[in-house]
């Protein structure tokens, strides 16, 4: 599969410039396509309701046996039209290289909360598909 770059993604609604205020908006997207629902891996496409941008999101968990703080990661990135529509056809057959491609040039964001430590948001580019059970 191949992805292209988005410019401009996104709007002040859903692609705010502080990655504390786009995790916040990413509660007010709306749930599009789930593409794997696993209890550890869930992969999803949400849209934006104001301007209609798709955004793939990926959460991954790692269970804490010791202590019960599992480890959470999230990475959310812009993806067009064309890309949501390719991923939803692959659905739960798409597999993490494929999902690595998607978007491995574009801002995307990541909220890290990491055993034993508080929540972090941030900015990176891609998906970093965290580890998971």
């Amino acid at each position: 599969m191949h992805f292209s770059s988005i410019k401009g993604a996104g709007c002040k609604h859903c692609w705010p410039s502080a990655a504390d205020a786009a995790w916040k908006a990413r509660d007010g997207l709306t749930l599009t396509a789930e593409l794997i629902d696993e209890s550890h891996y869930h992969v999803m496409i949400r849209a934006c309701p104001q301007c209609g941008q798709r955004f793939l999101s990926v959460f991954t968990e790692m269970i804490d046996w010791a202590n019960g703080d599992d480890a959470q990661y999230w990475t959310v990135v812009p993806i067009t039209k064309s890309e949501a529509a390719k991923l939803t056809r692959r659905g739960s057959a798409l597999t993490e290289i494929e999902i690595n491609a998607v978007g491995s040039n574009r801002r995307s964001l990541l909220r890290n909360y990491p055993t034993g430590e508080g929540p972090c948001e941030f900015w990176g580019t891609g998906i970093a598909i965290g580890p998971h059970d």
